[in-house]
């Protein structure tokens, strides 16, 4: 049996739509077996337990990936990443069915390998990359495939997640935004993205406000997001800066204090609606395995 953990992401960044991802310490945890049936699937999420689990689609598709025999299999799966919240849980399934497959099928270990098949599954590379590699990472996709560098954040920054009690699915937040944009927004997004990375490499909070900011996705998707003007109001009390977590409707806070959590919990408590509010660590390692010997 093999045991995998995969960590959440949060991806776009304030400019870096589409383009930058962070690996997060908030994880789900796979267990693969070779099995007597075509698929047994176990979990905590019970409507997520069927052949249209995103785990066993990508598990599958591995194996079609490598023209391998379809192999009957167990799956057992321990979900904490909070389900259309913009914390990567489809990435999280992704990467693991991806791996999952690999492992089974004893196939080596390549990451880009494993970036590529998440990528066809998912469409983009953002959160898989992060979920992949750790830390901060910003992706490029090519003709010749996904080009990936990886960053490593200041231990001087600390990140919060306000996590609303309603989902938003991708495709709902992606249906918002505009088919066109103006040049003056691109420029807007693009001229920041190199200096945000310096931020968050130097632990530079001035240069992160400066550089947090965005057009391209931000602007449209808060309409969508329930009481959002009263979490940015809470952030900004506590001189921090905010962006939406991937397609939302979780939004992120970095600040160079690290003991706003009781204190944000408390503000939010006066909303209408339910926000859990978690402080979180970047996770620099991204998916970690190791295989248990069933006696």
């Amino acid at each position: 049996m093999f045991r995998i953990k995969v960590p959440a992401t949060s991806a776009n960044i304030g400019p870096g739509f589409d383009s930058l991802g962070l690996a997060l310490n908030k994880y789900n945890y796979v267990n693969f077996k070779p099995g007597n049936e075509k698929l047994k699937i176990s979990g905590n999420l019970d409507k997520f337990l069927d052949n249209n689990n995103l785990v066993y689609k990508s598990y599958r598709k591995t194996e079609k990936y490598f023209n391998k025999n379809p192999k009957n299999i167990t799956i057992e799966i321990e979900s904490y990443i909070p389900f259309s919240r913009g914390l990567g849980s489809s990435a999280a399934c992704a990467v693991s069915g991806v791996l999952g497959a690999m492992l089974i099928h004893d196939i080596n270990l390549d990451k880009n390998i494993i970036l590529n098949i998440a990528n066809e599954i998912e469409g983009h590379p953002d959160n898989a990359a992060s979920c992949i590699y750790g830390g901060l990472t910003a992706s490029l996709k090519s003709e010749k495939g996904i080009n990936i560098e990886k960053y490593k954040v200041s231990e001087s920054i600390n990140f919060y997640a306000f996590i609303p009690n309603f989902e938003l699915l991708t495709k709902d937040s992606r249906s918002i935004l505009p088919d066109q944009i103006s040049h003056s927004d691109a420029v807007f997004n693009l001229s920041r993205i190199p200096f945000l990375i310096k931020g968050l490499r130097k632990g530079d909070m001035n240069l992160i406000k400066d550089t947090i900011q965005d057009k391209l996705h931000q602007p449209y998707r808060e309409k969508l997001v329930k009481e959002v003007e009263s979490i940015k109001d809470i952030i900004n009390k506590y001189e921090s800066v905010y962006y939406i977590s991937g397609a939302g409707p979780t939004i992120m806070s970095i600040s160079k204090k690290d003991n706003l959590e009781e204190l944000y919990k408390k503000e939010v408590s006066k909303l209408e609606n339910k926000w859990e509010v978690l402080k979180l660590n970047v996770d620099n390692e991204g998916f970690k395995y190791r295989s248990i010997q069933l006696w």
